[in-house]
């Protein structure tokens, strides 16, 4: 690994990795991709940052889908000028970012939110820095780049992890080539600043599965047979056709409509129920999906669940979430008179890591899972599963807390033997039967040769 200190500014060095030290040089395009812990999003910041001190420029940070301005690429950019020590050089404002010293702002965007003529607003941005580029839409593409383009000496920059080979960004500029495109690839290996803790991390998933180390830390596109999950792990049966089962349930809460956006589609609900078997096998019996619901109405499909399924437990994540309704909850069981022990599991580690518990079982062939709707939807989000944020994931969530909380739940007793088959007559063993309950009391005899 080698690094290396630009100046940009007079009092200020900039951190990055030697690899990216073009990304200083003009170009039309430039194209970072790869995987996790490389150090893209927080280069690409940081030079934006002294771009920014340098000449007035007209900065513009887009993704597919920004529900909020949380979710936008604005906090890495706060973060930096604050770690940089250049405070007092910016307005940090509600929805922009001013340089005091040149007049430059960053913008955040969200490109879904944006109709062909609403683009045009983006006529005269100097730099474009797309954030996620792979989920960016080949429609959003198509629209942003000759909007930018029209401003001489613009320059469209993308960091991205790669998912799927056919995605926009990656096959035109990865798998195909473009004359005017500055293409890196970088990984966790060629940043100097990789720490420890996400080492760690990095062997754990690589000693668990190794499609799914592959596309989060080295980069590679993933594949439709699934990467922490694979499609073939999980058993399908019939739903009602399965054996005795101790039942329980848990669910991945979400919160309400974000009021100052109403337009977008906020997370689900999903509660889960699933059984035990003797053999330790999960069996999934019924589930809720509650698209965007208000927690009163999800509340009392959860309610519902377990008078139909009379779960010994229900697990739930703790958090802000479950802080927020848990007094809901509570009225709720009151009200209609159904109970059940909750547990609350604590958050802990990635999404990725949540999940391995479930991945180990699965991989054991001890899931199985109903020939139903929900039930092939459940495997296509599990086969879909990379552990990034901003995917849908709310059924793994429910799948992780389940396996999360397997020492909890007890194995469903194990059904009785089958009576021996009586011996053929007039055999050794029928024979020594007959000598056997002439030796019984007078009641057993007379069940015997009743």
């Amino acid at each position: 690994m080698s690094a290396v200190s630009t100046n940009l500014a007079p009092q200020v060095q900039l951190q990055m990795p030697a690899k990216l030290v073009p990304v200083l040089q003009p170009h039309r395009f430039k194209i970072l991709y790869g995987g996790r812990g490389g150090a893209k999003s927080h280069t690409v910041a940081q030079i934006l940052i002294m771009l920014s001190m340098q000449r007035n420029l007209r900065i513009l940070c887009v993704r597919e889908i920004q529900k909020s301005i949380a979710k936008s690429s604005m906090q890495v950019v706060k973060d930096y000028i604050e770690r940089l020590g250049l405070g007092a050089y910016f307005d940090l404002l509600k929805t922009e970012i001013r340089c005091r010293s040149t007049g430059s702002t960053f913008e955040f965007s969200g490109l879904q939110d944006h109709t062909a003529d609403t683009i045009k607003s983006f006529e005269g941005v100097d730099i474009v820095w797309v954030e996620e580029a792979h989920s960016v839409s080949a429609h959003s593409w198509t629209i942003l780049i000759p909007t930018i383009l029209r401003t001489d000496g613009s320059e469209i920059w993308a960091t991205y992890n790669p998912d799927q080979e056919t995605d926009y960004v990656h096959e035109r500029f990865v798998i195909n080539t473009d004359p005017d495109a500055l293409v890196i690839e970088i990984n966790w290996r060629d940043n100097p600043w990789f720490n420890a803790a996400m080492n760690d991390e990095r062997l754990k998933l690589k000693a668990v599965n190794d499609d799914l180390y592959n596309h989060v830390w080295e980069g590679h596109c993933r594949s439709l047979a699934g990467l922490l999950f694979k499609r073939k792990w999980f058993n399908r049966y019939d739903l009602g056709k399965h054996p005795s089962l101790n039942t329980f349930l848990a669910s991945d809460y979400a919160g309400g409509q974000d009021p100052d956006h109403p337009e977008r589609k906020p997370d689900n609900t999903e509660h889960g129920c699933a059984g035990v078997d003797c053999n330790g096998d999960l069996w999934f019996t019924d589930w809720y999906t509650g698209e965007g619901e208000d927690p009163d109405v999800w509340i009392q499909g959860w309610l519902t669940l377990i008078r139909r399924n009379k779960p010994l437990l229900a697990f739930e994540e703790s958090g802000v979430i479950l802080r927020t309704t848990n007094g809901s909850i509570v009225k709720a069981m009151q009200k209609a008179k159904t109970y059940v022990q909750r547990v609350s599991i604590p958050s802990a580690g990635s999404k990725a890591s949540r999940a391995l518990g479930f991945a180990i079982l699965a991989s054991a062939g001890q899931v199985w899972i109903p020939r139903t709707e929900w039930g092939d939807r459940l495997i296509n989000q599990l086969c879909a599963f990379t552990g990034q944020d901003g995917r849908a994931d709310d059924m793994v969530d429910v799948c992780g807390l389940l396996a999360r909380g397997i020492d909890q739940m007890p194995e469903a007793a194990a059904p009785p033997p089958p009576p021996p088959e009586p011996p053929k007559p007039f055999t050794d063993d029928w024979f020594a039967a007959r000598d056997n309950a002439d030796k019984l009391s007078e009641s057993d005899r007379a069940r015997y040769y009743r």
